[in-house]
């Protein structure tokens, strides 16, 4: 009975419910189904850590699958990123590079044949980087480029071996939201690396720029101090003639390049260039404020930028300065070594020859002096015909004073100067000279050995050998001599070799030419010392065979005849 009752209450308030929906609730249209399981649309794989394969370089992200393919809505990208920030390395035999997977940054790239002051592995990233880093993305849009360089980037591999035997290839990738971003590196057997970096922006690519610097390496305290150190300098290949730009000198808006054939930047011994693949290509250098650090004050530092085009990378050559080993690779990058234009067939040979003579001796220092000797003795010939004019001028000279002292009163343009060529000319020709030859002879075999003195001077300016090569008390022969003994040496033999020499110059001349030893000295201390071996070895040279010359050719003094007594009666 009471379960009846129960019923009936409970199908009254259904009945109760229900019209009141009716009469009075809200009219609407019924919700939508749920999608069953087969028509939900498939989840999307997110990677979070660890390597993903790389697609070939400079190609675009595979396409990723829609979200809602049925109703039409945006495509939505696959998330590529890491968790955690790491350190990604290149292992090879000449050098060794470090990055951060934050931002696929590079951290370090190290020379592994050539050292520092202190002995390690010369750096070739600046400490100092205020902005932009080397090897960088660089869209030109700030909100962009700071999503990228903060990015965590996915690599191929945590440790890539590279043996010179066959390229090896790392990668770096990165996806989020609607910003997809790839940075490869090649690394061919040439020592050559190929960059290749594309960015897109809601499925559009963006124009990106490859960038070195600010500045190149890290130069020391003691390296800034030797004469002839100069900052990093921007330097480009433009129509076949190499353009260096020293940050100092650049407009704060930087130096457009409208068509370089290699752009990128130098020191005196190393460069980083970047040379577009696919031939000209747009590029910037522009200047960089750095800060002061412990090892420099507050500089102004230069950096590269080039354009990479769609689908086109960019070669890379980071190393030293060696002409022979950039010629073999191409592009015309042999052009950033100065060897200058009118004695560059010379120092190129010269250059060659002074690494042959360091193969027999193995030391720098000795390869040096042994060069500069052998070099003395082929000029030795045309020096012997200097020197004796030297000495038949200096025999005449006192008749040539009393001529010139005669006319020294008549002006330039007076008619009786003429008579005054007339003696001169006869005092020659009673000497057995001829006026006008005689400054030819004297002159020439000077004008001769100068350019090959000048290109072995040059030779010792660029050869990166010298770095940290030692000899006998020089630690190195690129910086300058600690106890300045070559300097001083150098000043001491000119002053001798001066001083021995025949001149027909009056005194007050000569005094003024015996200050050149001390003046050439004084700015020969900090030189880097073998420089200074190169010019006190030639000296010396010079020196004894002027000694042995004036020697041989003295004319003997004859005895004068005995006087004859008269006869006592």
């Amino acid at each position: 009975m009471e379960e009846r009752r129960l019923l009936v209450a409970v199908a009254l308030s259904l009945l109760i419910l229900t019209g009141y929906q009716l009469l009075f609730g809200p009219r609407s249209e019924p919700p939508a189904t749920e999608p069953s399981p087969e028509m939900a649309s498939p989840a999307v794989a997110m990677p979070t850590a660890g390597p993903v394969p790389s697609a070939p370089a400079g190609s675009p992200p595979a396409e990723s699958q829609p979200a809602e393919a049925e109703t039409g809505t945006a495509e939505v990208v696959p998330s590529v990123t890491a968790e955690l920030e790491r350190r990604v390395e290149v292992l090879a035999p000449d050098y060794t590079i470090a990055f951060s997977n934050r931002g696929a940054r590079l951290l370090s790239w190290t020379l592994t044949n050539y050292r520092n002051e202190r002995g390690r592995p010369e750096e070739m990233v600046p400490s100092v980087m205020p902005g932009l880093h080397p090897l960088d993305f660089d869209t030109g849009d700030g909100a962009i480029d700071d999503q990228l360089h903060g990015a965590l980037f996915v690599p191929s591999t945590e440790t890539l071996r590279v043996d010179g035997t066959s390229p090896k290839t790392l990668s770096f990738r990165y996806a989020d939201r609607d910003i997809e971003a790839e940075k490869a590196f090649t690394f061919e057997d040439t020592g050559l690396v190929v960059v290749s970096m594309w960015v897109k922006a809601a499925g559009q690519p963006i124009p990106c720029r490859l960038v070195w610097g600010p500045g190149l390496g890290n130069p020391s305290k003691e390296r800034r101090k030797v004469r002839g150190f100069k900052e990093p300098e921007g330097v480009a290949l433009v129509e076949g003639d190499v353009e260096r730009l020293a940050p100092g000198k650049l407009e704060s808006t930087g130096q457009k390049l409208p068509a370089v054939r290699w752009v990128g930047l130098e020191s005196v011994y190393f460069a980083a260039l970047m040379v577009p693949r696919g031939g000209l290509a747009a590029a910037e250098v522009r200047p960089v404020n750095l800060p002061g650090t412990v090892d420099a004050e507050a500089t102004v530092a230069a950096e590269a930028a080039v354009d990479i085009a769609a689908g086109s990378p960019v070669l890379l050559f980071v190393g030293a300065k060696d002409h022979d080993a950039l010629a073999k690779l191409g592009y015309g990058l042999e052009k950033v070594v100065p060897i200058g234009n009118w004695i560059g067939p010379i120092v190129v040979p010269l250059m060659r020859l002074l690494r042959w003579v360091h193969g027999l001796v193995g030391n720098w220092g000795w390869a040096i002096v042994i060069l500069t000797v052998m070099i003395n003795m082929v000029m030795a010939p045309l020096r012997h015909y200097s020197i004796a004019n030297g000495m038949k001028m200096a025999k005449m000279q006192p008749e040539m004073k009393v001529i010139q002292e005669r006319y020294r009163k008549v002006p330039m343009m007076d008619p009786r100067r003429q008579k005054m060529q007339e003696e001169m000319g006869a005092l020659y020709a009673k000497h057995g000279m001829s006026m006008g030859t005689q400054m030819l002879v004297g002159c020439l075999p000077l004008l001769l050995t100068m350019p090959f003195l000048f290109a072995f001077y040059r030779v010792l300016m660029i050869s990166v050998e010298l770095r940290g090569a030692p000899f006998l008390w020089i630690p190195d022969l690129s910086q300058k001599d600690p106890l300045f003994i070559t300097p001083v040496l150098m000043g001491v033999s000119m002053y001798t070799m001066q001083k021995m020499t025949p001149s027909t110059m009056d005194p007050s001349q000569q005094r003024i030419m015996m200050l050149m030893p001390v003046m050439l000295a004084g700015m020969f201390l900090w030189a880097p010392a073998g420089l200074n071996l190169y010019w006190l070895t030639a000296n010396l040279w010079s020196l004894f065979q002027q000694v042995v010359e004036m020697r041989v050719l003295k004319p003997k003094e004859v005895a004068p005849p005995p006087k004859k007594g008269r006869k006592k009666r």
